[in-house]
């Protein structure tokens, strides 16, 4: 069977799979006879679609991420506009598989699955070292530019899922248009939108329902006492109210954790995950290990390689053990096969209120313009083939098979191997801190130190558990 042929089964099984679960209620017989065949369904789906990793390690971990993910997903509940939006249009459609066979015709690989959009720097809150406290009503992304950008992604990629990161999203305005009338343009799409959620009263919250094309994640930095330290005081209260009106509505939400040395412990606590997943109703955490650019740098920040360890122990089990859907984006590089970034197969570019095009969020030095790709006459297809990208894809592809995907992250785990990409092609900074960053060799000699620690704990878990199949600690 051809691998489009393979594909388009493998869609139909898995959608009419995750209708039937999403349809049926979550009782005990969800639990002894549905559930079963849906974890039977994914693991047939991996075999025979299994992407370009398939170490016996590896495809353990996608087994499990993608269990959790439909487990958390459907013991939450969400509406059935909501369910079709995820299953029929974001996540699997003929579209895409059309789209992919265009473009790999003409760059010889799958195009990228979904982009990243910061549509606005403004925020309400003033969070230590943000970036920001120094935004103003000007640094925004022209509403033409950020809807034609999710055009392009359907019409050339066959993609239909954005994340809308900020800055804070709901505070975009541009010509008496805001973020929500984006949603309501695109209800094909899937967006995710990163939010402090304090701007989420019942009637955004009434909106996001009848939309039903958006979940949002509610940044937290862990229980109330952290989170304030950071946030503000009284923020933990307003965040706990967005998220008790969410679950009121059937929006189905998560939350978001930057993990640092301070608070890496807490975010992987029973009392941190019963609070946020048992009592208030959050489907999924996506955790980003703390990345030293922006607003006051602080490369001791990052959780230590000890704690990222730690971290990668702890967070398998709250996937594996209580189904929950814990996504941690650098210890979990194994379900993704690696780095996402550069426009990659099945990743994405990010792209900030500048339009500047960015390899990734926490990879400050852009490219290209789509406001000036758009005055030339070009499209997105237009950065597939610049430098700064062809470099991390071209190293990306040879790490799939040479790689430790526990160190999956170029600016972060081989930061010399990046600022060399930076250096060679010119790539421009983001702000003057990211211009200094480049040239600063303090900086590098303790990103590189960290690396080097890092990888003295990762590879022998890697080599043992996750290319030789052995069993975990």
């Amino acid at each position: 069977m051809k691998n489009e042929s393979k594909i388009k089964l493998n869609n139909m099984l898995v959608t009419n799979m995750l209708k039937i679960a999403f349809n049926t209620s979550h009782t005990l017989l969800f639990d002894h006879v549905v559930f079963p065949v849906i974890e039977k369904g994914i693991k047939s789906a991996l075999n025979r679609v299994p992407g370009p990793v398939t170490w016996p390690g590896v495809m353990e971990d996608k087994y499990y991420m993608f269990r959790s993910m439909a487990y958390s997903s459907m013991k939450i509940g969400a509406s059935s506009k909501f369910a079709s939006t995820v299953i029929s249009k974001a996540m699997l459609s003929d579209l895409r598989m059309k789209k992919e066979i265009e473009f790999r015709g003409k760059f010889g690989f799958d195009p990228p699955g979904f982009m990243v959009i910061s549509p606005a720097k403004r925020c309400n809150l003033r969070c230590r070292g943000c970036y920001a406290n120094s935004a103003s009503e000007k640094d925004q992304l022209d509403y033409g530019t950020f809807t034609r950008i999710i055009e392009e992604m359907r019409e050339l990629w066959g993609a239909r899922f954005v994340t809308v990161s900020g800055g804070e999203p709901l505070m975009y305005k541009w010509h008496g248009k805001g973020v929500l009338d984006i949603y309501r343009e695109h209800p094909d799409s899937l967006f995710l939108m990163y939010t402090n959620g304090t701007l989420i009263s019942d009637r955004v919250a009434g909106e996001l329902y009848d939309l039903g094309n958006i979940t949002p994640a509610i940044s937290v930095e862990g229980m109330q006492e952290v989170t304030e330290q950071r946030r503000g005081k009284g923020v933990f209260e307003k965040i706990t109210r967005a998220m008790q009106i969410l679950k009121k509505h059937r929006v189905l939400y998560g939350i978001s954790v930057t993990a640092t040395r301070h608070n890496a412990e807490e975010i992987v606590s029973d009392k941190f995950i019963d609070y946020y997943f048992n009592e208030l109703g959050a489907a999924y955490a996506w955790v980003f290990h703390y990345m030293p650019i922006g607003r006051d740098v602080d490369p001791d920040l990052i959780p230590t390689p000890d704690q990222r360890v730690m971290l990668w122990e702890k967070s398998w089990e709250i996937v594996k053990k209580r189904k929950i859907m814990f996504v941690d984006f650098w210890n979990h590089g194994p379900v993704t096969d690696g780095c996402i970034s550069a426009g990659r197969p099945g990743g994405y570019f990010y792209i900030d209120w500048q339009a500047k095009v960015y390899p990734c969020v926490f990879f400050p030095y852009a490219a290209a313009n789509m406001d000036e790709i758009y005055a030339r006459g070009g499209n997105l297809n237009d950065l597939v083939d610049l430098p700064l990208y062809s470099h991390i894809r071209d190293w990306q592809f040879k790490y799939w098979k040479e790689g430790d995907l526990l160190r999956p992250c170029p600016i972060r785990d081989h930061y010399r191997m990046a600022k060399k990409f930076v250096l060679d092609t010119k790539a421009t900074p983001s702000d003057e801190v990211t211009a200094a960053i480049i040239k600063d060799a303090e900086y590098e000699r303790k990103m590189d130190d960290y690396d080097r620690e890092l990888a003295k704990r990762t590879t022998p878990i890697w080599k043992d558990i996750y290319l030789n199949g052995n069993r975990r600690r």
